[in-house]
Order: structure tokens, then C-alpha cells, then sequence
């Protein structure tokens, strides 16, 4: 489960503003494509979005490109 801030949309894509829930490197690879938590629902992570450059740090509010985890693609 990740912590979520609040839903946005950007470029006309959902975007879900979180905590990163482990340090990893600056494009937010490790998380792509994988399934989170938050809100009680589930997303699947399609890409990262961030105003900073340089590895993301746990704890770093980011936005990730979400779409819902039950939905078909």
C-alpha cells in the first residue's frame, strides 16, 4: 500500500500523486507496470511524472500515471 495525496490529471492522463515507497532510480522504473495500493483501490503503475531530476528517494512525493488494476487495457 502507498500513501496517495490526491488524484490529477496530466496531458490528459490519470495521474495519482504519491509517497515513493522505496528509493529507486530517477525515471521510477521499478514501479512501471507494477500493481499498488492506495485509497483502498488497486492501479497499475504506467509511468512516472516528476518536477525534479536525480534518483527518487523513499518518502519523495511523486505522480505516477495509474490506470485501475481491474480494468482491461
Amino acid at each position: 500500500m502507498v500513501e496517495a495525496f490526491y488524484r490529477y490529471g496530466y496531458r490528459g492522463k490519470p495521474m495519482l500523486a504519491i509517497r515513493a515507497p522505496f528509493a529507486m532510480g530517477s525515471d521510477g522504473a521499478e514501479l512501471i507496470g507494477h500493481a499498488i495500493e492506495a485509497d483502498g483501490r488497486r492501479y497499475v503503475v504506467r509511468g512516472i511524472a516528476r518536477q525534479i531530476s536525480g534518483p527518487i528517494v523513499k518518502g519523495e512525493p511523486i505522480g505516477v500515471e495509474v490506470r485501475d488494476a481491474t480494468a482491461a487495457d
